[in-house]
């Protein structure tokens, strides 16, 4: 059986909760995208074995690297689901360290492919599992399986609890994914804006968990207050500029702030330009900045001023256009 998967992307808004001190911690709100996208196919095999198409290449990690990640992955799924090989071919990729989602959907979109093509399809709860996905936020394991904009409600924080004490979701394991309290689909426009910048994952992510929280209560209660009465009625009542507004705000309260204030000036400055004609964010750690768009003329505007910032500081970049992807993976 032959068979392919076309995984979105993501938008990572921010963390709810780095503060814990009411016995739940992290939560997040995220937005799918149609584009860009990892996309794999593959068949039956007796190994392990990964080829890349022609002109795959990131900026940010060798091919060899996403290979042995992909085999990693391949690895613990196929002993989970009793199997020895399988032959991968990787047609496309999501920036790596870019705050686009890149590992949980090359994780999630690799582990559905092999669970499919042998006929004993798993979950995405499962495989989130399988793979130590999911560890801190939702909004990749369920942006993978649902699409559309999600609020996710963390974990249960504490001694004998999910999590017991602060960290990302690479050093997150064995910790269930986060209840979906809220998915809505998403329809405006998306401009990407990826300056060279800051790549922080690793252990320097792991670093900044615990040298930067707990978060205060206070700027916690501003997050939350903002994201239930303003920035989730604005989807449902289709209203931009207050969702805008909401997005624009996060960027300097919170786990967003630390975030934001360990990017390079370029990117503070890049964030402060587009904010000036769009509703702009960083996603994750950066260092892509994306701008919340209704209509052509909205889209236009965003990319000719990334362009001009661009060509001002003579820095390179991409400028993607895309839009909310509402359903999730898909299998072709």
């Amino acid at each position: 059986m032959k068979s392919k998967i076309i995984s979105p992307s993501r938008i990572h808004m921010g963390l709810i909760d780095l503060n814990g001190s009411i016995g739940r911690v992290d939560g997040g709100i995220g937005i799918t995208l149609n584009n860009p996208n990892f996309i794999i196919e593959g068949k039956e095999s007796s190994d392990i074995e990964i080829e890349f198409d022609k002109n795959i290449t990131d900026k940010n990690i060798t091919n060899n690297e996403i290979e042995k990640r992909i085999y990693d992955i391949s690895k613990k799924v196929l002993e989970y689901i009793g199997e020895k090989g399988i032959y991968l071919k990787i047609k496309s990729v999501i920036p790596q360290h870019s705050g686009l989602g890149s590992g949980t959907q090359m994780a999630l979109s690799t582990g559905k492919l092999i669970s499919l093509i042998y006929q004993k399809e798993l979950d995405s709860k499962t495989l989130s599992t399988i793979t130590g996905r999911g560890g801190t936020s939702g909004i990749g394991v369920n942006a993978f399986e649902k699409g559309g904009f999600i609020v996710d409600g963390g974990h249960s924080f504490g001694k004998g609890k999910d999590k017991e004490d602060f960290r990302p979701s690479s050093a997150s394991k064995n910790v269930r994914a986060p209840p979906v309290l809220f998915r809505h689909d998403f329809n405006w426009d998306v401009v990407l804006t990826i300056p060279k910048g800051e790549s922080i994952y690793g252990n320097k992510e792991v670093d900044i968990f615990k040298k930067y929280c707990p978060i205060p209560l206070n700027e916690t209660q501003k997050i939350c207050h903002l994201i239930l009465m303003k920035m989730m009625p604005a989807i449902i009542e289709n209203d931009i500029s207050s969702f805008g507004e909401v997005v624009n705000k996060l960027q300097y309260i919170g786990f967003k702030k630390v975030e934001l204030g360990l990017q390079k000036d370029i990117v503070k400055e890049l964030l402060e330009t587009l904010q000036k004609v769009s509703y702009s964010g960083l996603s994750s750690f950066g260092p892509t900045i994306y701008s919340i768009c209704d209509g052509k003329d909205s889209v236009k505007n965003v990319v000719e001023t990334s362009k001009e910032f661009f060509d001002k500081y003579r820095i390179d970049g991409d400028i993607i256009i895309t839009k909310g992807n509402n359903r999730g993976f898909d299998v072709k």
